[in-house]
């Protein structure tokens, strides 16, 4: 993996990439440069969608989540783009019809709100944003799937 400025330092990359996986793909992204990123995690009904907190990592976009360290509540995003930031995670939710726990990852980069990642599961953040906000969602959702999917249980 590497980050590269200009076409040449692309070139020598994608040769050595080349050479060391001959005929797999190579996967490009663009890497967000002096961005914010956010970890949303929420829980639906598939129906209802609470958002169950939002945090936000103190290094800039880039680092994995898992090397990262967040705080809830944010403290450089303000209240409009946390507002954003609710609205778009229940769009998503709705419109993946997620039952249970949802993670969303969203960058933010001069105004612009992108959305990195989105997983209709738990994650690793839940047992965090339970216990700064002091609600159980994992035990919310597991109640809320249980109810959405009893009759297969029956």
């Amino acid at each position: 993996m590497a980050i590269v400025y200009d076409e040449q330092t692309l070139s020598r990359y994608m040769a050595k990439a080349v050479e060391a996986a001959p005929g797999q793909p190579i996967l490009v992204d663009r890497f967000l440069e002096d961005a914010i990123e956010i970890d949303v995690d929420a829980v639906s009904d598939g129906e209802q969608v609470i958002v169950a907190g939002v945090m936000e990592h103190i290094e800039l976009a880039g680092i994995h989540s898992g090397d990262s360290t967040t705080v809830i509540p944010p403290y450089i995003i303000g209240a409009r783009d946390q507002d954003r930031i609710r609205r778009r995670t229940v769009e998503l939710a709705k419109a993946l019809n997620v039952v249970g726990l949802m993670n969303v990852q969203y960058a933010i980069q001069h105004g612009e709100l992108y959305v990195l990642e989105v997983n209709p599961r738990a994650s690793r953040t839940v047992p965090y944003v339970s216990k700064a906000t002091g609600v159980p969602f994992a035990k919310i959702a597991r109640r809320r799937w249980r109810a959405t999917h009893s009759a297969r249980w029956a």
